[in-house]
């Protein structure tokens, strides 16, 4: 299986599909908290095969697995493995992993994702990755696996809560840095954080995206590293302090900015546009990452379970130059960790 999808493989929609479109073998993993949504009771009832979970990073707790797959294993049992489609409705953790499961039940089955928050859409349901988390480290082990295809569908993203709507915009920060060009400028008319902005700008975001994976399919050269901009200061908020992911990334985003502009790689006019442009104008601001930066007690016990260090203990780090001009640089933990004191101070 190819591990990122061209764009025919996306499907913009206003709503669900039916349920039949997916054949006769097809089993649905969701998020349990559509059994109580309006908009996706009825839909859930027409699938045969279902198996509802509980979004959170719990879910993908190694540890409660195998529960799991005996579960899911029940439900396929009988049907032909050629003809299984699993079907994912969730936002990012049910999509890492449900998308587990289809990569390795009966050693792979037909994938179909549907993400239902923001963040999941722009970011989680593409290129393939797919997680376990150990030990309360994050995605320590996973696999490639792409989705066969992928349902966007307005009327779902557009009833997400306004929480859900703000914590996407990590995610759509990152990648309009990453891309640069048209995707930036049209950052630049940002004047409110809003699920109408994120629909209109949802083809271009996915498609960045698929410009850098498709370059580096299984993260084997480094290009699809650039993916992680905001992503290493971000786990370790995630982790320690328990911030969503997405204002994880957000902050680390802003992190990454700073460090940027202090290490000499931005120049001032860029690191200011960014600063005051529409888009990032809604960064966190250097007091709020001071006071939050406090907070974080021995970042290097999480800073050395981070997959990019290497045996020398140096870090692949994301930098910006300025937008459509990102930059690895090797850099120590110790060195991550003292620019966290001095941007804490």
């Amino acid at each position: 299986m190819q591990a990122s999808r061209p764009a025919s493989k996306l499907k913009f929609k206003n709503d669900l599909p039916k349920s039949t479109v997916f054949g006769d073998s097809a089993i649905l993993i969701y998020d349990g908290i559509f059994d109580r949504q309006v908009l996706t009771k009825k839909w859930i009832q027409t699938f045969e095969r279902k198996y509802s979970v509980r979004s959170g990073e719990k879910l993908k707790n190694i540890d409660t697995f195998p529960k799991h797959i005996k579960s899911i294993l029940k439900l396929a049992q009988g049907l032909p493995t050629q003809e299984i489609t699993l079907v994912v409705l969730g936002g990012g953790s049910v999509g890492d992993f449900a998308g587990f499961v289809a990569s390795i039940l009966k050693r792979g089955v037909r994938l179909v994702q549907i993400p239902s928050t923001w963040l999941a859409a722009v970011d989680s349901a593409h290129g393939g990755k797919t997680g376990l988390n150990v030990s309360k480290i994050k995605n320590q082990i996973g696999t490639f696996y792409p989705a066969d295809e992928i349902y966007l569908i307005k009327s779902i993203l557009k009833t997400q809560p306004e929480a859900r709507v703000v914590e996407a915009f990590g995610e759509i920060i990152k990648i309009s840095l990453l891309e640069g060009q048209g995707l930036w400028r049209e950052g630049q008319k940002l004047k409110s954080i809003s699920s109408d902005y994120y629909w209109k700008l949802l083809p271009q975001m996915i498609e960045a995206k698929y410009r850098i994976v498709q370059r580096d399919p299984q993260e084997r050269l480094g290009i699809r590293h650039l993916l992680n901009l905001g992503h290493t200061v971000g786990h370790v908020w995630e982790s320690q302090l328990k911030i969503p992911h997405g204002l994880a990334v957000l902050l680390g985003v802003a992190f990454a900015v700073e460090w940027s502009f202090a290490r000499g790689l931005m120049n001032s006019k860029i690191y200011y546009e960014i600063r005051l442009s529409g888009m990032g104008s809604y960064l966190p601001d250097r007091f709020e990452l001071k006071k939050l930066l406090r907070k974080i007690k021995q970042p290097q016990k999480f800073l050395l379970q981070d997959k990019k260090i290497s045996t020398n203990r140096k870090i692949r780090y994301v930098f910006v130059k300025s937008p459509g001009r990102p930059v690895i640089e090797s850099v120590s933990v110790q060195e991550l960790i003292a620019e966290m004191a001095r941007q804490a101070q």
